[in-house]
């Protein structure tokens, strides 16, 4: 999936988990949507890794793309991690970075969720930054805008 398409998606999850966080709401929604984006580090081509080439090119030497980043391995380790430091700062991480993984599961593409373990791919229907893309990301940003409406009236 695209940059736009994570961002959207990763914003959805925020929101709608917003309620359930007792903290700085700003706070927990800028993690979601920064740690939503933050699987594609191991793209030099991503938006993300464009900008972070300096750790974009060796991770995706090291690791190639969609495989230990697209794993739900990196958001545990790292949730467990900020639990264990920041208590409640767990969640936003964990949420954000697992939305991105879950996302690129419905992609031709797909992700293994367990790797570097097993096998347990999961592959969809959507070619990224194709129509089915498009109509996905503007039904995100349809439902997003219900969820601001709700929570501003």
């Amino acid at each position: 999936m695209m940059f736009r398409t994570h961002f959207v998606f990763s914003l959805l999850v925020g929101l709608y988990f917003l309620d359930s966080f007792n903290g700085n709401k700003f706070l927990f929604l800028f993690l979601i949507l920064l740690f939503g984006s933050l699987a594609d580090i191991d793209n030099p081509k991503s938006k993300l890794g464009k900008n972070f080439w300096f750790l974009s090119k060796p991770f995706n030497l090291l690791f190639g793309h969609r495989k230990l980043f697209h794993s739900l391995l990196v958001p545990v380790i790292l949730g467990l991690a900020v639990w264990y430091l920041f208590d409640k700062w767990w969640m936003p991480i964990f949420l954000g970075y697992s939305s991105h993984v879950l996302l690129d599961g419905f992609t031709l593409e797909g992700i293994n969720f367990i790797y570097p373990f097993k096998q347990l791919r999961l592959s969809g229907f959507i070619e990224t930054g194709k129509k089915e893309e498009s109509f996905i990301f503007y039904l995100f940003v349809l439902i997003d805008a219900i969820f601001i409406f709700s929570i501003l009236f």
